[in-house]
């Protein structure tokens, strides 16, 4: 008002808000006590074990539920095999000019027998551990291939170094991890957009993007015991109503990621005659199918796979390993069916290979070249792509098998061409991208 004194008219103007925000409370607390709740009644009843729970799904699902999804409608799953995979006893150089003669010689109780390879068909003497059988239909089907003596250039002999550099896309000491850079790119989508199953997330994760951390698919649940649990979830759909900031925003964002987790739950069982192996592996893919089924905007997923550093009797330890593995990716596979995995590509990554030379143990120590396996969709299957050269005493490096091929060119190739990334030079900075050719656009 024209000649009012402002140092009146701001105490007055704050009087009034707080004296309306007072009235709009004991509203709301009229309306819950009819029914028995108050806020501090709901506090208790929830106790901290299930704010600390909530709390939790709150920081790791900001964003908007209904965001559009992927520009291209597909899926990359990375499934990394903590340990270092030997590539030679998974799938083996099995003729001459491949090395294998060299081989037997060094490695005797490490080559599986002509009885336990399977011969790839058109790879010029390439051939497949047979603990890997469950995955030669797809081999058939060109929804398999591989790539062998994979490396990068700042790669180590330790496994949380290397671990680390691959999964920062080529640094030891960048603050993000490649796939975060790659969510970066696509731009904002639904709530389910990032996954990593598991206990924690992944270095290739790490970074500002919005991603969930899930244990399991049962245990993406609003936190609470039975008979409490909906009137919580009741309870903090009132306590927020009609509020302003963050959590405003964020808690119907959140209920509404657990409602969609709880439709897709209904579904939860495997499709088409998939058997998943026991086992967190199995539990983890079970459950990214079910949300692959549900439509709900998955672009990224991650899943760890422990138990692959073979120092000691790796022919049975390994096999063991690989036949659990290739059991279950064959599940997820045939879980999703012809149609919905062809917006799916697997890639199974290791931190490095495994020494050329047995050691007397029976097993190998931490090498170089390591192998990658590519399954799903756009992949140009049934082939073994990349370079290669003869093993021999002559053509190791330190005793390892050189790494003929960049790992950063299949990641990089796949990004560019499931994901449909523009730049994907930004996902490992300074690296000159040579494609192998090991996927298709689409």
């Amino acid at each position: 008002m024209p000649g009012a004194d402002p140092s009146h008219a701001a105490p007055a103007a704050l009087a009034a808000h707080a004296a309306q925000v007072r009235s709009e409370l004991c509203e709301q607390d009229e309306k819950w006590g009819t029914k028995g709740w108050t806020r501090r009644k709901f506090l208790n009843g929830m106790g901290m074990v299930g704010v600390a729970a909530l709390g939790s799904q709150l920081v790791t699902t900001r964003v908007a539920y209904g965001a559009a999804a992927s520009r291209t409608g597909n899926t990359l799953v990375t499934v990394f095999l903590r340990g270092a995979a030997d590539g030679l006893r998974i799938l083996v150089p099995a003729s001459a000019a491949l090395g294998i003669d060299y081989l037997r010689a060094i490695r005797p109780q490490l080559i599986p027998s002509d009885a336990n390879l399977t011969a790839l068909s058109g790879t010029s003497g390439w051939a497949l551990n047979n603990a890997m059988a469950p995955l030669l239909p797809f081999w058939t089907s060109g929804e398999l291939a591989f790539v062998p003596g994979v490396s990068a250039g700042g790669v180590s002999r330790s496994h949380f170094q290397a671990q680390q550099y691959i999964e920062h896309g080529g640094s030891d000491t960048a603050s993000t991890g490649w796939l975060d850079r790659a969510l970066q790119q696509l731009g904002p989508g639904t709530t389910f957009r990032a996954i990593a199953e598991g206990s924690a997330l992944p270095s290739s994760m790490s970074g500002s993007q919005t991603k969930l951390v899930m244990n399991s698919l049962k245990s993406f649940t609003f936190p609470g015991w039975d008979g409490v649990a909906a009137k919580s979830e009741t309870a903090l759909r009132t306590l927020y109503r009609g509020m302003s900031g963050p959590l405003a925003q964020d808690v119907p964002t959140t209920l509404a990621a657990l409602a969609a987790a709880q439709t897709a739950r209904t579904k939860a069982a495997p499709q088409n005659g998939a058997k998943y192996p026991s086992g967190n592996f199995g539990t983890a893919l079970a459950d990214l199918a079910t949300m692959l089924r549900a439509e709900v905007g998955v672009e990224v997923a991650t899943v760890d796979v422990g138990g692959w550093d073979t120092h000691t009797d790796e022919a049975n330890q390994l096999d063991r390993q690989l036949a659990s593995a290739a059991k279950t990716l064959a599940a997820f596979m045939t879980d999703l069916g012809p149609t919905r995995r062809k917006r799916v590509t697997v890639v199974v990554v290791t931190e490095f290979g495994r020494r050329v030379q047995m050691n007397a143990s029976g097993g190998t120590d931490h090498g170089h070249g390591s192998l990658m396996w590519l399954l799903g969709g756009g992949v140009v299957g049934g082939h073994v792509h990349g370079r290669w050269a003869q093993l021999s005493g002559a053509s190791l490096v330190d005793g390892d098998v050189p790494g003929f091929n960049n790992a950063f060119d299949v990641l990089g190739e796949i990004s560019k061409k499931r994901l449909g990334l523009a730049r994907p030079e930004l996902l490992f900075p300074g690296h000159v991208f040579s494609f192998p050719g090991a996927v298709r656009a689409g």
